[in-house]
């Protein structure tokens, strides 16, 4: 192959990378609606998290494709940068946009993070409420059974 060829595996490499990030995106933001509600559906959440894995490791197999290609075209690109300049600024422009969008993404992550930690840190102090309850009500049952019935503290038991 010649290096026009890897250059063109290349650009088109970061052209689907950029297609993932945009699904990505489109699943964070569904995510990110789950935890508007104080009641989230938990369920969707993870299904969307399985079909974020997927496309995760989709754009890591195209990162390694891009590292191992763009080792084979490094040399070319950085000397002949005059002859593949067009080609080298749509690069530029798609790593542009990736980053972008990761940084987006990074900070929609980051949102989803505190709203699941909120979430759990309220289902987390509900459930000690909810021990502490059964904790108060068993006691009191208990000394309430353990009483001895039908006996008066103010009768004299002296005969």
């Amino acid at each position: 192959m010649d290096n026009n060829t890897y250059i063109y595996i290349l650009t088109d490499t970061l052209v689907k990378k950029n297609a993932l990030l945009d699904k990505l995106l489109a699943i964070t933001a569904l995510q990110e609606e789950y935890f508007h509600d104080f009641n989230p559906d938990m369920e969707a959440f993870e299904r969307t998290l399985s079909e974020k894995d997927e496309y995760i490791e989709q754009i890591n197999q195209l990162d390694e494709g891009f590292e191992r290609i763009y080792h084979y075209v490094k040399e070319e690109i950085s000397t002949r940068r005059l002859e593949h300049r067009e080609q080298i600024e749509h690069l530029q422009e798609l790593i542009r946009q990736i980053t972008d969008k990761s940084t987006k993404m990074q900070g929609t992550e980051m949102r989803i993070k505190n709203k699941i930690e909120a979430y759990f840190l309220g289902k987390k102090k509900e459930i000690k409420n909810l021990k502490i309850s059964n904790r108060t009500a068993s006691n009191y049952y208990n000394n309430m059974y353990n009483q001895q019935v039908g006996e008066s503290f103010f009768l004299d038991k002296k005969k």
